[in-house]
């Protein structure tokens, strides 16, 4: 593939933390394109609502202001409750006001996990990790399933998935771990507009402790380069920041995620 050169330039720590932030909010977009999906470009907030299907209804880039935070939380969370749906809400440094956490936790939502934001110097890549010989990391058209397609939720999630890496023009790229003829693992490379974004570092368990992950995500960022990206981007759980770091991904922020459960699951 030649490589494409486009006048990206370097951030500063503040603005790769926020960027972190900014790319899962274009992905949102992405899915906001499905037929299926509802997407709410507010002026305020960011947020798409699949009902009890797939993508995750999500919210994100909240830019309340003290008067209106309360509100605002309360009428976005309203369609979820008249569905009976959850509602996922991320919170990272753009989103406000600051005590934003407070509003949620006002309105029934409860803090699910917290993510390390990291970013990636391309231009510092170092070299592609070893890896086992029966190894083999491959860029496809189309996504893989990891798991059976065995409920509506996820045949519903592989159809999308299937349809975001059809989208023109195309901005997303898949990567698959094959292990002697068996798929090992996955991730999601998404060429955002200032920074590659990526998702979905998936390795199956009986494959870990290999290098895969380690593998899948350097060969998404050497590709994220080739498309003329100077930074790469994600969000990481304790269990993959050594695995990132491992290939000069550093941290540059926090990001949090909140959910009000389904209330049929309530109490």
């Amino acid at each position: 593939m030649k490589k494409l050169v486009h006048p990206k330039r370097r951030l500063s720590l503040e603005q790769l933390a926020a960027a972190v932030e900014l790319n899962s909010a274009e992905w949102m977009r992405l899915e906001g394109r499905l037929s299926w999906v509802q997407l709410h470009d507010d002026p305020d907030v960011l947020w798409l609502f699949s009902g009890d299907s797939w993508p995750r209804n999500h919210v994100a880039l909240a830019r309340f202001t003290e008067a209106t935070a309360h509100r605002r939380v309360g009428e976005i969370l309203a369609p979820h409750l008249a569905a009976k749906a959850d509602c996922n809400w991320i919170v990272g440094p753009v989103s406000r006001p600051a005590d934003l956490n407070r509003h949620l936790k006002a309105h029934g939502f409860s803090c699910r996990i917290h993510c390390v934001a990291m970013a990636c110097d391309l231009d510092a890549l170092p070299p592609p990790p070893r890896m086992p010989g029966d190894v083999k990391i491959n860029l496809v058209d189309e996504p893989p399933s990891l798991d059976p397609l065995t409920t509506e939720r996820r045949r519903r999630r592989q159809e999308g998935r299937v349809a975001i890496a059809r989208f023109r023009p195309r901005r997303v790229w898949h990567f698959t771990a094959n292990s002697a003829g068996r798929i090992a693992g996955e991730t999601t490379l998404f060429d955002g507009s200032a920074v590659a974004g990526l998702y979905n570092v998936e390795v199956i368990k009986e494959f870990r402790g290999r290098g895969i992950g380690t593998a899948l995500v350097h060969a998404a960022a050497s590709h994220a380069r080739k498309l003329g990206q100077r930074t790469a981007v994600l969000g990481a759980t304790g269990l993959g920041q050594g695995v990132y770091s491992r290939i000069g991904f550093r941290e540059v922020g926090k990001l949090s995620f909140w959910k009000y459960g389904k209330m049929r699951q309530l109490p």
